[in-house]
């Protein structure tokens, strides 16, 4: 099996490996399900007592701050991702390589780098997403003790929204780092996802003790 097979399984391998992960966690109760209960907790205690309007909008106003920051953050890495694979990609396709081995690997570095700007722009559209939510969640919370049982239903549901959203742009930059490697080395995409999944894992736990 040639090396240049090697490096496409081990692409295939990592990316299926992360999918599962992704889909088992999302299916079993972790910390960030534990978080998203706890946020509507938060925004019932608030909303239920008068006064407590600024302190609930400063709040969102943070949230929405960190948000932006992911999105502008995502936003600058793929331009500069971009601006990298470019000249590969224009390598690739005038056949400037100057050895059949280094003709294996770029293909596979191209699709690597292809990867890295989807996840980018996954994460930037979660950020931009939480931000969304966030910001029309602070117009919610305004009306306090005021507000409607309709109000305070869409209340709770943009609040998880905007958590998860939150949480899923930074669990999906964090995917950037076994694809960082891979353009060095394609061959370890599989090791470092399988790092990544278990240093996810340990921070999904329920408890801190479990």
């Amino acid at each position: 099996m040639s090396a240049d097979l090697w490096r496409w399984l081990a692409l295939a391998a990592a990316s299926g490996a992360i999918l599962a992960f992704e889909w088992h966690q999302r299916r079993r109760q972790t910390a960030r399900q534990r978080h998203v209960t706890m946020r509507e907790r938060w925004l019932d205690a608030l909303m239920a007592r008068p006064g407590q309007e600024i302190v609930a909008v400063q709040t969102l106003r943070n949230s929405l701050m960190a948000a932006s920051i992911v999105a502008s953050t995502t936003v600058i890495a793929i331009m500069g991702t971009i601006s990298l694979v470019g000249p590969v990609a224009a390598h690739l396709a005038l056949r400037l390589t100057e050895s059949p081995e280094e003709a294996a690997v770029r293909p596979v570095q191209l699709a690597i780098g292809a990867l890295l700007v989807i996840v980018l722009f996954t994460a930037f559209l979660f950020a931009t997403q939480s931000a969304r939510f966030y910001n029309h969640l602070s117009y919610l919370v305004g009306f306090g003790v005021s507000a409607s049982e309709d109000d305070r239903l869409t209340a709770r549901h943009y609040v998880a929204l905007a958590g998860r959203y939150y949480s899923d742009s930074l669990r999906t930059m964090v995917y950037l780092a076994p694809l960082v490697v891979g353009l060095f080395e394609p061959l370890s995409v599989l090791p470092g996802a399988i790092v990544v999944i278990l240093v996810l894992a340990y921070f999904d736990r329920h408890h801190p003790s479990a």
